[in-house]
């Protein structure tokens, strides 16, 4: 899906009351086409003698990558959380300091997945999920013989694929390209976890499947 100015307004008033006491000031909402940074916050500086305060916010959501509203959603919260913070003027340790790091615990306890960073990096090169439906998937096999499947946020491919090849619960895994319309449903995952199926699935969704290039 792609988001737009008034849906991220509402979710901002949504979110603003149940996470924030409603303490946060409006922005000015945007959306970009930005390949590198899914949101962003700016802000102007007021500054007198021994005083600084800040005004003029603009919260900018990037419409590049076809995601989940969830996603967009998540993103979303990232900014309100600095937004918290420098509309409150409080000190933080570094831009995703300890101030950040534990709203956005107390967030994630909710259930969102809101995450430290949200700059597209280059561990999949321009392997995204778009509106054609493609999407990363992870095919592997416990040493229980379980069969598992799961789509993977392209961001986190490297970061997954490390963490199985460590595994001593895996007997083998392998990724995957496909606009298989099965997936349609599966949650978009950035950590090593699936769903169990039967052999026969497994084996029908693999062979329909495009190797992904080599990482």
């Amino acid at each position: 899906m792609q988001v737009d100015v008034e849906t991220l307004k509402l979710w901002f008033e949504d979110f603003n009351k149940r996470y924030f006491s409603e303490e946060l000031p409006l922005p000015n909402f945007a959306t970009g086409k930005s390949r590198t940074r899914l949101g962003s916050l700016s802000w102007r500086v007021n500054s007198r003698l021994f005083f600084k305060s800040t005004r003029d916010y603009t919260l900018r959501v990037s419409n590049f990558y076809d995601m989940k509203e969830k996603d967009f959603k998540n993103v979303l919260l990232h900014e309100m959380i600095h937004l918290y913070i420098v509309s409150k003027g409080i000190k933080d340790s570094s831009p995703h300091g300890e101030r950040f790091i534990s709203t956005m615990r107390r967030i994630n306890s909710y259930g969102w997945n809101v995450q430290v960073s949200t700059k597209i990096g280059n561990d999949v090169k321009k392997v995204r999920i778009n509106k054609m439906g493609l999407r990363v998937v992870l095919a592997a096999i416990t040493k229980e013989d379980k069969h598992l499947l799961s789509v993977v946020n392209p961001r986190y491919v490297r970061k997954v694929d490390t963490i199985l090849r460590r595994s001593h619960n895996v007997r083998t895994f392998s990724w995957y390209l496909s606009e298989n319309e099965y997936f349609e449903n599966f949650p978009l995952v950035r950590t090593p976890r699936g769903r169990i199926v039967k052999k026969n699935i497994y084996d029908m969704v693999v062979e329909g499947a495009k190797p992904l290039p080599q990482l």
